[in-house]
């Protein structure tokens, strides 16, 4: 559950591309199709030595569908983690929720006054083209800890967006103290 201060609201929302779950899901699909490859060597080459029975194929379909059932699994775990790994960028700060496993999920806010730099790192051909990189916000506090999302969609947008809203929050910041002085 997200717990916005009152008023506060979701400027942007950040996540990783689409690239990342894609790329897993078809190394999970070629694991589901090549046992079928293997399944019809057998099939072909020891078939003529070997007399298979109507029970071993019984068998050899029930620890196929075991498998896919565990691909299915790790797919669905992969998705979860995927979608409920995210940055909300607010007026106020930046709060982080990483997915750890599938039932242990950390929350942490960065508020914006505490921010030194964000760093972007776009590496090769298909991360330029599909425009997804890895982003890195440093903190200025005395136990410095750095915030990072890797894959992350757009991340020159992404930096932009943290920039504008730690400018206005330094204005807001601002602004107070001087009213504060004139008083």
């Amino acid at each position: 559950m997200l717990y916005l201060d009152p008023g506060e609201t979701i400027v942007f929302e950040v996540r990783r591309h689409w690239i990342v779950i894609f790329v897993y899901g078809f190394i999970l699909a070629l694991a589901a199709i090549i046992p079928l490859f293997f399944l019809g060597v057998i099939e072909n080459y020891i078939e003529s030595s070997i007399d298979i029975t109507g029970q071993l194929w019984v068998l050899i379909f029930f620890g196929y569908s075991l498998w896919l059932l565990v691909l299915w699994l790790l797919f669905f775990i992969q998705w979860t983690n995927y979608y409920l790994d995210v940055w909300y960028i607010t007026e106020k700060r930046i709060i982080d929720i990483e997915q750890m496993t599938l039932f242990h999920r950390e929350i942490s806010n960065l508020p914006f006054d505490k921010i030194q730099d964000v760093t972007i790192n776009v590496r090769g051909l298909i991360a330029t083209f599909l425009k997804f990189g890895d982003i890195r916000v440093q903190t200025a506090a005395e136990h410095s800890e750095d915030y990072m999302m890797n894959k992350v969609e757009n991340p020159d947008k992404v930096r932009q967006v943290i920039f504008e809203q730690h400018n206005k929050q330094i204005e807001r910041i601002q602004e107070v103290k001087i009213v504060d002085q004139s008083k």
